[in-house]
């Protein structure tokens, strides 16, 4: 992984100051110091909005995130990565993509160290991402990856979460650097499996609250 520490910087995505251990309550727990720090009400009422929609998705519950509380009745999504662009529009068609991602065993992810910003349009982040994933979901990278191991898949990320003014979610712009991919084969004992991340988020999203 490449690094340059002998600048001084603000930006993470140059510093790339990484755990080498995957902690799947990092990026929650960076998000909420940075709601912790944010004054102005609409962008708090995003940040919150924001911080819930993630602990949902990484927790696994997949059916709580397109609901009204949250996002507006018909979102857009454009997730765009290996030079191709998914769009997709409705609420079924974002909650199938959700569904998918927790069937296939690949929700539990996080950013390693982002750049982050909230505006009034939403939420901006460019990341180091990481899934943990099992090896037979890897079958179409470019890789001979053990099917009966995990491993950590990471890749550069630019996301757009785009609110309301009364802080819904419109939807997502997601874009992956393809040429980023990196793989490392975990130990057993390093395996963060769903039901883990589940478990080590429950507290941060017990607080993670609208109000």
């Amino acid at each position: 992984m490449p690094t340059n520490e002998t600048l001084t910087t603000y930006d993470a995505m140059t510093t790339l100051d990484i755990r080498a251990k995957f902690d799947v309550t990092k990026w929650p727990s960076e998000v909420e110091k940075y709601l912790e720090k944010t004054e102005k009400p609409l962008h708090r009422a995003i940040l919150k909005n924001y911080l819930r929609h993630l602990l949902l998705e990484i927790s696994g519950y997949w059916d709580q995130i397109i609901v009204p509380e949250l996002t507006i009745g018909h979102p857009v999504y454009r997730v765009g990565e290996f030079g191709a662009v998914q769009v997709l529009e409705g609420k079924a068609e974002v909650e199938e993509f959700y569904r998918t991602t927790y069937e296939a065993g690949v929700n539990v992810m996080g950013a390693r160290t982002m750049n982050m910003c909230v505006e009034d349009f939403g939420v901006t982040t460019e990341a180091y991402w990481t899934h943990v994933v099992p090896g037979r979901f890897l079958e179409d990278h470019d890789i001979e990856a053990d099917p009966h191991a995990h491993y950590l898949m990471s890749y550069n990320i630019f996301q757009v979460f785009a609110y309301t003014t009364d802080a819904l979610l419109i939807g997502e712009r997601i874009y992956v650097d393809a040429a980023s991919y990196s793989y490392e084969k975990l130990a057993p004992e390093d395996v963060v499996t769903p039901e883990q991340a589940r478990e080590q988020l429950a507290p941060l999203l017990a607080r993670a609250t609208l109000d």
